[in-house]
């Protein structure tokens, strides 16, 4: 297991179809664990790097920031997240560390995909 950081490893952000297509930015990475030890508590990746395959599958679309670019680097993940008093808690950190977040019920979104408009989304 490759750690990225002290609390995120390489595979964490892995596809999860396991082709191994694609590495997750460094600097995505670096942004969470800034959130990860203001926040305190433990944060569960639910979905990092995509294959197109694999995001097309799950109903994504063709420029979702999860799929590798033209340098092979992923620039968003989701994080998991189920709760007002976590959402609550995390929003504001991720909102510190990020231009673009987006909230789910049941994660938050954060990309460093700086081709794209930045602020606030809902899914």
């Amino acid at each position: 297991m490759t750690q990225l950081t002290k609390h995120f490893s390489e595979e964490e952000f892995a596809c999860k179809c396991k082709c191994g297509k694609g590495l997750i930015s460094q600097e995505l990475v670096n942004k969470l664990e800034e959130v990860r030890v203001k926040f305190g508590k433990v944060m569960r990746v639910t979905s990092g790097v995509r294959c197109l395959e694999h995001n097309l599958d799950i109903g994504s679309r063709k420029t979702s920031s999860h799929i590798p670019n033209e340098d092979g680097i992923g620039r968003a993940a989701d994080i998991s997240c189920r709760d007002i008093i976590t959402r609550s808690e995390l929003l504001p950190l991720m909102l510190e560390e990020f231009e673009r977040v987006g909230i789910n019920k049941t994660f938050i979104h954060v990309d460093v995909d700086y081709k794209k408009h930045s602020g606030v989304f809902v899914y």
